[in-house]
């Protein structure tokens, strides 16, 4: 029987409760032979001497935590949290605490931050991956835990994923761009490598095409990481050139923040009237982002949701349909308050 050195054993709980070590320990785990009156005296009793089940030392002895270790590229990010959150409202009423790290968009970080939740005995691994490398997934000590991708996949790499339909997002904002008017259209984005960046690019060009629209690789902008500062960096670049569009694909939230803040700084008036963006995520904040006509709002509910039904899956040994790839499609946003115009959605084929 394990018990909690230093502190209220289960044994002093059950000579204060009047019964077994045997007793005590069914009602620590809910077992059903225990009388209700039995396991309200029990757990009256434990209030009283202020026992704590030592979960360490309990985990060591059942093989399994009740945890599940997150990876995600930068905490800050709200899309990220909502999903976190949308997968704690399944999960913690089924008895599991996530530990929840940063990678920093950094492969190095990600793979320390991997080890430390390995050592941690997490049950279950979410990860939203910092690039296109995933040896470090390939492990035996990763083998043995199921591991959820979200939001971006690594190629070569069998596992379940969950996954935003991109290329139909991209495909709606650059007709939504057309449908009001714009024929030159810019492209802030990410490294192409990572797979979300890269599917938007990538959906940037096959729309553009499809819609008969020229691309001007000179306002084709991408590098690194998508974070804040990119976004600001990148509009930069682009308005630096005299003859720059005025419609641009912002293919991030973050980058979208990143562009807005530098345009309301450093741009001139009559250059920030004539700017248009439309966005890859539709967060509670962007109506307030005034640029911003048109958004793709992602399902974060439901990819809390699918990740949490995925995960609770592999847990109890179920691999039916492994590698399982979850494909959401996004709804989206006009923002009619910020100049966007109402527009007929392009339909796909299999709709």
């Amino acid at each position: 029987m394990v018990e909690d050195q230093g502190h209220v054993t289960i044994k002093e709980v059950a000579q204060a409760a009047g019964v077994s070590i045997a007793t005590v320990s069914r009602v620590l785990n809910h077992n059903l032979a225990v009388t209700e009156q039995t396991r309200k005296r029990v757990t009256e009793v434990m209030r009283e001497l202020g026992y704590n089940r030592n979960e360490v030392a309990r985990s060591l002895k059942v093989r399994h935590t009740k945890t599940i270790g997150i990876i995600a590229p930068e905490l800050s990010n709200v899309f990220f949290m909502e999903v976190v959150e949308a997968m704690e409202r399944i999960l913690a009423p089924m008895g599991y605490t996530m530990i929840i790290g940063s990678s920093n968009d950094s492969v190095a970080e990600e793979k320390r931050k991997l080890q430390v939740l390995i050592e941690r005995n997490v049950d279950g691994l979410v990860v939203m991956p910092a690039g296109a490398e995933g040896d470090h997934f390939l492990s035996k000590a990763v083998a043995n835990i199921p591991l959820v991708m979200v939001d971006r996949r690594i190629q070569g790499l069998e596992v379940d994923s969950v996954l935003t339909d991109n290329r139909y997002g991209v495909r709606q904002m650059i007709h939504a761009l057309k449908a009001e008017g714009h024929t030159r259209i810019g492209f802030i984005g990410g490294d192409p490598a990572i797979h979300t960046a890269g599917e938007r690019l990538y959906g940037f060009y096959a729309a553009m095409e499809e819609f008969g629209l020229s691309v001007e690789e000179k306002f084709v902008l991408h590098e690194g990481a998508m974070v804040q500062s990119a976004g600001g960096k990148l509009l930069q670049r682009a308005l630096k050139e005299p003859d720059h569009p005025n419609a641009f694909f912002v293919a991030n939230d973050s980058l979208h923040l990143g562009a807005t803040s530098y345009a309301m700084e450093h741009v001139q008036q009559d250059i920030y009237d004539r700017l248009v963006f439309a966005s890859f995520d539709f967060l509670a904040y962007a109506p307030l982002l005034k640029l911003c006509h048109y958004a793709v709002a992602q399902p974060l509910e439901r990819i809390g949701q699918e990740v949490a039904t995925l995960l609770l899956k592999r847990l109890k040994g179920d691999r039916e349909g492994f590698p399982e790839h979850v494909m959401l499609r996004p709804e989206i946003k006009i923002m009619t308050a910020n100049g966007g115009r109402p527009f007929e959605v392009k339909r796909v084929v299999g709709d």
